[in-house]
């Protein structure tokens, strides 16, 4: 549960940052799953890889992009 206080964290200075919109953090059978959305034009695959750079433990195939409603998996 520390950990999912620390993603969050993480994520919220990232908002702040600008770097993202909003984000939503779920767990699922002790796996973190992570929804941000799109700030900028970055592209998906390079804004997966930044978040997932910066959450130690999780994966990048579990981090999704919502663009305007449609969610880059």
């Amino acid at each position: 549960m520390n950990y999912l206080k620390a993603a969050a964290g993480a994520l919220a200075i990232m908002a702040s940052s600008g770097m993202i919109a909003d984000f939503d953090v779920s767990v699922w059978d002790d796996d973190i799953y992570v929804t941000v959305w799109s700030a900028d034009e970055q592209s998906d695959t390079k804004l997966r890889k930044d978040v997932a750079a910066m959450l130690q433990g999780v994966d990048e195939s579990r981090v999704f992009v919502n663009r305007d409603g449609v969610i880059s998996v």
